[in-house]
């Protein structure tokens, strides 16, 4: 981490983590949580510039993760898929390394293949807002809420996705250039300049729509199964509180996750299992007791899916996070 002393609104740093909750603090100002959806070790590297008006990022992880939550307010973002296992799911919507993706202080519920690295921007509303004025049909689009998918040709996609990871990697490697203010400026110009002649070339821009009915179906049935963790409801009674056959919320939720509606819900509560491990909210308890609280009975079973999904023991994660919640001995 690399704060600049006479700037501290300036932030460089470089960051890596075996343990997706960590990953996920680093994160700082973005309200986000992320799941793990497939099995294995989770490794993940985050590295930032960030000063005022601006935040570039690159992030790399291996497993296939569930973002949700929201930029800072009054934010813009946009973002491309680098590499993957498979293409992106936003609010339902899938995405391949072809797309740039722009939302205005916009809901994020994003779904990322495993071996992933995104890069992207974060900017201050207004000052994207008024660096995109004189362009109608994107000044429209932006507005608050929107998400919006863009296929720019290679020819003007390039430069910016060139400049953004580029960027990143050199002040990462030099974080005293940031220290000038001539070069910050003319960092932030470029990256704003590039940006914006990707959306203009873009020969599709389209809004993803966060209430895409596929998504809803699918909130809607996570919901009723997770607000009764330890007597789920039958998938049957699922179907019938959403008002879809067995068959479609199977579709719905390959199309927005990836996965079956079981295969989901357990990931989600083995998730679960493991932030009130990891994060010493078990103090007191056994793993046992976290385990049964979100209905796994059977710890046998419970302890082979849980290694399965995180490539450790349980017991092992609750004295990892035990021991993140020891104070240290003074001498």
């Amino acid at each position: 981490m690399s704060p600049a002393d006479d700037h501290p609104a300036i932030l460089v740093r470089s960051t890596e983590s075996h343990d997706i909750d960590l990953h996920t603090q680093q994160l700082q100002n973005w309200d986000l949580r992320y799941e793990q959806l497939d099995c294995g070790r989770f490794e993940g590297a985050f590295s930032e510039v960030r000063w005022p008006g601006m935040q570039i990022f690159i992030e790399r992880t291996t497993r296939r993760i569930r973002q949700r939550g929201m930029l800072p307010a009054d934010a813009c973002g946009a973002g491309i898929l680098l590499e993957g296992q498979g293409p992106v799911c936003l609010n339902g919507q899938q995405s391949d390394r072809g797309t740039l993706i722009a939302c205005d202080a916009a809901e994020l519920d994003l779904c990322t293949p495993a071996d992933c690295t995104l890069a992207g921007m974060v900017i201050d509303g207004p000052l994207l807002r008024e660096a995109t004025r004189r362009l109608s049909d994107l000044d429209a689009l932006l507005q608050p809420g929107a998400l919006l998918a863009m296929k720019p040709p290679e020819a003007s996609l390039a430069p910016w996705r060139t400049l953004l990871t580029q960027s990143v990697q050199t002040v990462s490697r030099q974080p005293a250039l940031m220290d000038d203010d001539g070069f910050r400026q003319r960092l932030q110009d470029d990256l704003l300049y590039s940006l914006i002649s990707a959306m203009e070339g873009a020969h599709r821009a389209q809004r993803i729509y966060p209430c895409d009915r596929r998504k809803r179906i699918v909130d809607r049935a996570c919901e009723l199964i997770l607000s009764r963790p330890d007597a789920p409801p039958t998938m049957l009674e699922v179907c019938d509180q959403v008002g879809a056959s067995p068959r479609k919320l199977g579709y719905c939720f390959n199309e927005v996750l990836g996965l079956s509606p079981a295969r989901y819900i357990k990931a989600v509560r083995l998730n679960a299992v493991r932030r009130e491990l990891s994060h010493g909210e078990a103090a007191g308890c056994s793993v046992y007791d976290v385990a049964a609280r979100w209905g796994f009975w059977h710890f046998g079973h419970f302890s082979a899916d849980y290694k399965r999904q995180f490539a450790e023991l349980p017991s092992e994660t609750l004295r990892r996070g035990r021991l993140r919640q020891t104070p240290p001995v003074r001498h």
